[in-house]
């Protein structure tokens, strides 16, 4: 039985804007507001019947006389409408959506549509249908093309009257066949005229919603039934019919939307319902999400190896995803398990898109509800471990064997150890240009010490830096490099061994240091690499002169940090004192005037064995020493002259007469 339980009420807008109810009477001639009906937007669209230029039609069943068409409803000349029946004598015509709609899950929905009925006689009307069958078995004339089997809703819009009440009419009728006098159908008449209207040349907007078994019908945005409980929860089709009995008219529609609602998929869920877009949370290294859904999806819609959706991070770069699950009721269900081929490893918003999987199809819900192709949620991965701060180079020291450096690096200050993965040690060869190349990877966290074997460090300076790896991170940004100093001998003076004196200069390493200070050290390569400090300057460039002593000799630069004792050598440069030739200087002049006051041997200090003895004339030894240094001044020495003899061992001995003035 078909009833009302809320009344129906029209309204019209006051001169202080507020919505007054009318009496039935008075509706004619008002401005009518139009009221909320469902309290909800709208939802997914389940059909669609419009099209321009042509209307398209696909997924409906046209039946009888129903095809596209043009009609002097509107301006233009497109085959946009649905004429569902002509203005001849008893014809019908229906058009059915051909995907069934189960008003047990699909408890809300809304259909939107425009119809017209003129160009003849007033004709028997349009019905607006959900029947439980397939439609089939149309009749003609009074019932308005619905066939006699068919169970079910029908909203009719009723232009010719057969008895039951002034036409036109408005009807909502819950059951099997129709009529307009059958028991249990509510309707609003045409007694005052007040719906002479449907019958026109223009099109009128209908709106018919359902709400869990209530309908409610508004045409022109007035409300004409409103409440009525008409309940259909069953399975069944929607759509329209219209008839022509002995009276004409041409029947048509076009514009239709249909709106599903009820249990159906309404998208992701949100913890913030302020957003517009839906928002989840994750934490850090997950490698799986756990996504829900308001209203359920169809489990069958849902491709397990994820073609469905795409995962892309904050970058925009795609996270692979391995595999989609669900748990499942009657193939239902509000939940995916989204298991990633890696982990999420980086904080900020991470977007999930739903995209057309294998099957053609988006994530499929009941009542044609979907989560559709570019529809997304955001992913909000938070407390990921973050840590870039670059590690810089400390020092670069060439080691005293000549064959080697030993590099060190600062400790990454605050890193948590659980997440260091490594040192990337690179180096290229300067000048040749900015070129780097790995050379090795260190794992351990304390070992900021390393040594590297060089072919030859005299002929190129090395440069070095490094790049922390972090788990879970991009590599941090390269610390600051550092070269090696080195030392080098510009005219190759101390290999020519007629050359005693020359420049010698390096590479600065104010990379390593601000303002260092630079040590010139000298060494035998039997002695240690410290053995003599030559001289100091904050130069990178030192005038030297050669020992005068005979053997193989070791050079190199020598710089310490002051605030912390790091040092740095740079490469050894080697050169050899061979023999040298004696030089005697064979006048003597001990007056105390600085010139010539010593017995004078130029090179003798490289021999440190050699024996300077003196004879006077009648044979006598007047001076005997080993290892002389040119600091003898014969003031004890009358003038004369006096046989000099330097002996050195395994040598002829030396020579001649010395002359000692006064």
């Amino acid at each position: 039985m078909l009833h009302s339980t809320r009344p129906t009420k029209f309204f019209f807008l006051d001169s202080k804007n507020h919505c007054t109810p009318l009496s039935r009477g008075l509706i004619m001639g008002a401005l009518f507001c139009l009221i909320p009906l469902l309290g909800h937007t709208q939802g997914f669209v389940y059909a669609r019947l419009q099209g321009q230029p042509l209307m398209n039609t696909a997924g409906w069943s046209l039946i009888g006389a129903a095809g596209i068409g043009d009609t002097n409803g509107d301006v233009d000349t497109f085959s946009n409408e649905m004429i569902l029946v002509p203005p001849t004598n008893n014809n019908s015509g229906a058009v059915f959506y051909n995907q069934p709609l189960d008003l047990s899950l699909c408890t809300r929905w809304s259909a939107r549509f425009d119809f017209r009925m003129w160009e003849g006689t007033a004709a028997d009307g349009i019905a607006f249908c959900f029947l439980d069958i397939p439609p089939a078995g149309f009749i003609s004339g009074g019932g308005i093309g619905i066939p006699t089997n068919g169970n079910g809703l029908k909203v009719v819009f009723d232009t010719w009257d057969n008895g039951c009440g002034a036409n036109p009419e408005v009807q909502i009728y819950s059951g099997p066949g129709y009529n307009e006098c059958i028991a249990g159908i509510v309707k609003v008449n045409n007694t005052n005229g007040n719906l002479s209207f449907m019958r026109s040349n223009n099109y009128h907007a209908v709106q018919v919603d359902y709400d869990s078994g209530f309908v409610s019908v508004m045409i022109d945005s007035v409300v004409w039934l409103s409440g009525v409980y008409a309940p259909a929860n069953y399975v069944g089709y929607l759509g329209f019919t219209s008839s022509t009995g002995g009276a004409t008219d041409r029947h048509s529609i076009r514009d239709v939307v249909i709106y599903t609602e009820g249990t159906s998929l309404l998208g992701f869920q949100s913890i913030d319902t302020t957003r517009r877009l839906p928002i989840i949370e994750a934490e850090c290294y997950s490698d799986s999400l756990w996504v829900r859904t308001r209203g359920k999806f169809r489990c069958a819609s849902v491709d397990s190896t994820g073609s469905d959706l795409r995962l892309y991070s904050p970058a925009g770069v795609p996270i692979p995803i391995y595999k989609v699950s669900s748990f499942c009721t009657d193939g239902r269900s509000d939940s995916l398990l989204i298991l990633l081929a890696t982990r999420l490893v980086q904080s900020g918003d991470h977007h999930l898109v739903v995209r057309n999987g294998l099957d053609g199809n988006p994530i499929l819900g009941d009542c044609n509800s979907r989560i559709d192709d570019f529809d997304s949620l955001t992913i909000r991965v938070v407390n990921c471990y973050v840590y870039s701060r670059p590690v810089n180079m400390l020092n670069v020291s060439v080691t005293p064997n000549n064959q080697g450096l030993n590099l060190i690096w600062e400790s990454p200050p605050g890193i948590d150890p659980d997440f260091f993965r490594g040192y990337r040690l690179q180096r290229n060869d300067r000048p040749e240009g900015r070129q780097w190349s790995d050379m090795a990877f260190i794992t351990q966290l304390s070992d900021t010490l390393y040594y590297t074997e060089e072919p030859d460090p005299t002929q190129d300076s090395r440069d070095f830096r490094l790049i922390l790896q972090v788990y879970y991170n991009p590599d941090c940004a390269p610390g600051d490099s550092i070269g090696s100093i080195l030392l080098s001998d510009p005219i190759g003076f101390l290999a020519d061994a007629t050359l005693f004196d020359g420049r010698l200069s390096w590479l600065p390493y104010s990379e390593a240091w601000s303002n260092p200070r630079y040590e010139l050290w000298m060494s035998r390569p039997d002695a240690g690499p410290d053995s003599q400090r030559v001289a100091t300057t904050t130069d990178t460039f030192l005038d030297f002169s050669k020992p005068r002593q005979l053997g193989r000799f070791r050079l190199h630069v020598h710089t310490i940090n002051d605030q912390d004792g790091r040092y740095a050598r740079s490469n050894y440069l080697e050169f050899s004192v061979d023999e040298l030739e004696l030089e005697v200087y064979n006048v003597v002049t001990p007056n105390g005037d600085g010139v010539n006051d010593a017995f004078y041997i130029r090179y003798i200090e490289a021999y440190p064995q050699a024996r300077v003895r003196l004879f006077n004339r009648w044979g006598q030894s007047v001076y005997d020493r080993v290892a002389y240094a040119n600091d003898y001044q014969p003031a004890d020495l009358e003038a004369g002259s006096y046989v000099y003899v330097i002996e050195i061992p395994g040598k002829t001995p030396l020579q001649g007469i010395l002359r000692v003035q006064r």
